[in-house]
């Protein structure tokens, strides 16, 4: 091989170092993120495809910024009284469990205490970042039941998936389950 077709610059002419088909993906692909359709789209930025997805996006929004402020008191109304919520190493507890469990749990987080943290990477999940940012919803919904993916997201790290269902009871949608994926 000799430097015309390796993409080096030669004295006699410079060799691009990609294709102009590649360089058009990525300016469709800039184009894109900055019309927000996708590429990391925080959820407060995101614009519904639905209108039903205007009524399920604050309660996302409110999760976040409740889990975030390590906020019980706006938490729980989120949540459904018979709902399963992933917790810890991955185990689902109920609404009331999550209610005892949480106030230590987050106080021991604030204090960065190493030992909250599970050695085992496989127990990792977001409940052990202190605080993130939900990314790029995908939000279904059939009927009153609405299930929503997400990307959890520590500044600067790793992202996480985690997984909504909602359901609407006497108008309002709350949080019946959530569940992150594996890390």
């Amino acid at each position: 091989m000799n430097f015309y077709d390796s993409g080096m610059i030669n004295s006699r002419r410079v060799i691009r170092p990609f294709p102009a088909s590649l360089a058009g993906a990525l300016f469709i692909l800039l184009a894109a993120c900055a019309m927000g359709l996708g590429c990391d789209t925080p959820i407060s930025e995101y614009r519904p495809k639905a209108p039903v997805e205007k009524e399920i996006l604050p309660i996302l929004i409110e999760f976040q910024e409740a889990r975030n402020h390590y906020d019980i008191k706006r938490l729980l109304p989120l949540l459904h009284d018979r709902g399963q919520f992933s917790f810890g190493c991955g185990i689902m507890v109920s609404k009331a469990e999550l209610e005892k469990m949480l106030p230590e749990f987050w106080a021991k987080m604030r204090s960065e205490k190493l030992a909250v943290v599970p050695l085992a990477h496989e127990c990792l999940n977001g409940d052990y970042y202190p605080s993130g940012v939900l990314k790029e919803p995908i939000i279904k919904i059939n009927g009153n039941t609405a299930k929503a993916r997400v990307w959890f997201t520590k500044r600067f790290s790793s992202s996480l998936l985690l997984f909504f269902n909602l359901v609407r009871e006497d108008g309002k949608w709350v949080i019946i389950r959530t569940e992150w994926g594996p890390s």
